[in-house]
């Protein structure tokens, strides 16, 4: 069962019986998750009560005795048309994106500079990821979630491991992105009573193919090169440049640059809330020869319940490739 409390001058209110509709989305890129709300708010009818919410509202939502969300209201609108009143909220990651910091890091590793950052914010943190990598690096002048990925970046250059930041109520965290989620498989097979799929929408292009990098250094003298001879043979050379850093292994860093086929994958399913953004799942697709067996990595999601009803739906964006937003 789904649950969604506001607090509205000093008041806690549940305002799920008036909810039409609950959306929560996350995506890599977008870094803060977004809540989209749309309840009742009757203008002629004087006998209804009105529920109240404001830009700066706080809002959390609770799903089978468990929170999934805290965060604050972002934008509010009135339809009078459909007498109804949808809000938009952000959980607290989005005061990282909209903040701005400078900071000349020497010799920390990305989860210490990344507490900094927190520091200056006035973000709480909570687990971070451990590397254990010292980084070097100049932070001007880029929002605090740009500068804790751009630290985090160069860790996974250097130990391949990708990263995403997630809230925990009001900590931040940070976790290897790419965990598989247990017991759970997205299943659409024929005569199976364990379907648990509505739809898959299937895209493949050469955008964002790379097949070959060459390495200079600092001078733009040639260093080397990697590539992968089987992608060029059968689609044409297409071709990176990389230029050496001091800190960091040239072919470990320009292999991570080549980049196959890209894939798309959208799947439509019954909802399960483990199925979010930095997070892998199994798939049984018969219809689809590379989904038939595969774990698939969730770069973007949007859960939608109708409290009125309990429906709860699911849309999850898959890739075959497990990264991050990486930065710098």
């Amino acid at each position: 069962m789904i649950k969604i409390f506001v607090l509205y001058d000093n008041k806690v209110t549940d305002i799920t019986n008036v909810v039409k509709s609950i959306s929560n989305t996350g995506d890599k890129a977008q870094a803060a998750r977004k809540l989209d709300v749309t309840f009742t708010y009757p203008i002629w009818d004087r006998n209804q009560p009105r529920t109240q919410i404001r830009p700066g509202s706080k809002v959390w939502v609770v799903l089978d005795g468990k929170e999934i969300f805290r965060g604050v209201t972002w934008n509010r609108e009135i339809d009078s048309a459909s007498e109804s009143l949808p809000f938009m909220a952000y959980d607290y990651l989005i005061y990282l994106t909209k903040s701005k910091v400078t900071f000349n890091f020497v010799d920390i590793t990305p989860e210490d500079a990344t507490r900094k950052i927190c520091e200056e914010l006035g973000v709480e943190v909570g687990d971070l990821a451990g590397t254990g990598i010292k980084v070097k690096r100049l932070i001007a002048q880029k929002t605090g979630y740009e500068a804790i990925m751009e630290m985090y970046t160069q860790a996974s250059k250097q130990n391949g491991k990708q990263y995403i930041p997630v809230m925990d109520g009001t900590k931040l965290c940070v976790i290897e992105k790419g965990k598989v989620i247990a017991n759970y498989t997205l299943i659409s097979q024929i005569d199976d009573p364990t379907n648990n799929m509505i739809g898959t929408n299937y895209r493949d292009t050469l955008d964002g193919m790379v097949n070959k990098v060459k390495i200079y250094d600092d001078k733009n003298n040639y260093v080397g090169e990697v590539g992968n001879d089987s992608w060029r043979n059968e689609y044409g050379l297409i071709q990176e440049n990389y230029v050496k850093e001091a800190d960091k292994d040239s072919n470990v860093v320009a292999t991570g640059m080549l980049s196959d086929i890209q894939q798309d994958v959208t799947i439509q399913a019954l909802g399960n809330w483990e199925c979010r953004t930095g997070y892998a799942v199994n798939t049984k697709i018969f219809y689809i020869s590379n989904l038939q067996n595969a774990v698939m990595y969730v770069d973007g999601d949007t859960h939608t319940w109708e409290p009125a009803t309990g429906k709860y739906t699911m849309s999850l964006n898959l890739s075959y490739k497990n990264q991050m937003d990486s930065k710098g």
